[in-house]
């Protein structure tokens, strides 16, 4: 991966960040791309976030409404950096997710050396699979308890859960990587963002916390179970690799 993945948990979006998106894209005529189909109104969406950009400097930022993913994957191969705001992760997906193309060309921004960021909805849709937000209400560890479904998969070993102590959402992280052992979970507190470059995520506000299934046990009557669970908390400026 050349470029680089942001991953805000929700809440305001500080200043701070969108700068760091910027710079890492190229600068402030970098062409920046808002994709705001994780809201319902795709163009109010579009304007609100290309307005925050554009009060941070940027000069070259376009918000499509249009939901053909044709005309998407035409104007990403431009891009060099990516914009997704919160909203619904599902409706991104329902939306535009059964687009190949599409996927592949957001995933080539970064390739290329780009960034793709995201809030929220926006975060979450960075990983192999996200959380879809129907998490059992009484926090079961049980199989189905907390279901997952494919996301874009620009870190795709990683699962990316939002507002994750402010919303209290460990249960549901631990019970979709009891289910998923192969992932990395990511859970971006609200007010929190970190970067991931070369395969090494850095917090840069808040906290951030990083989970990993060492030794899953066998299922019993649908209860999961591990003999080793591994859980980090990040403070800002503290870094680790995304990897097993």
């Amino acid at each position: 991966m050349r470029g680089a993945v942001i991953l805000a948990g929700g809440g305001r979006t500080p200043p701070e960040l969108l700068q760091t998106l910027l710079r890492l894209a190229g600068g402030v005529e970098a062409r920046i791309v808002i994709l705001a189909h994780t809201q319902e109104d795709v163009a109010q969406g579009g304007r609100r976030s290309a307005a925050l950009f554009e009060r941070s400097g940027a000069r070259d930022v376009v918000a499509p409404d249009t939901l053909d993913a044709g005309e998407l994957t035409a104007i990403l191969h431009t891009a060099r950096g990516v914009w997704i705001p919160g909203g619904d992760q599902n409706r991104f997906m329902e939306r535009l997710g059964g687009s190949a193309e599409l996927r592949a060309a957001v995933r080539a921004v970064v390739a290329r050396g780009g960034v793709v960021g995201g809030t929220s909805a926006g975060a979450s849709l960075m990983g192999a699979r996200m959380p879809t937000g129907d998490h059992s209400p009484t926090g079961d560890l049980k199989a189905g308890a907390s279901p997952t479904a494919p996301a874009l998969a620009l870190l795709p070993d990683v699962l990316v859960d939002q507002h994750f102590l402010r919303r209290q959402r460990l249960p549901r992280l631990l019970c979709a990587l009891l289910e998923n052992p192969s992932l990395i979970g990511v859970g971006v507190d609200e007010g929190a963002w970190a970067i991931v470059q070369g395969g090494r995520l850095t917090v840069y506000r808040a906290q951030v916390v990083i989970a990993r299934v060492r030794r899953p046990t066998r299922r019993h009557e649908q209860l999961l179970g591990s003999r080793d669970i591994q859980i980090q908390v990040l403070l800002p400026h503290e870094a680790v690799r995304l990897g097993r």
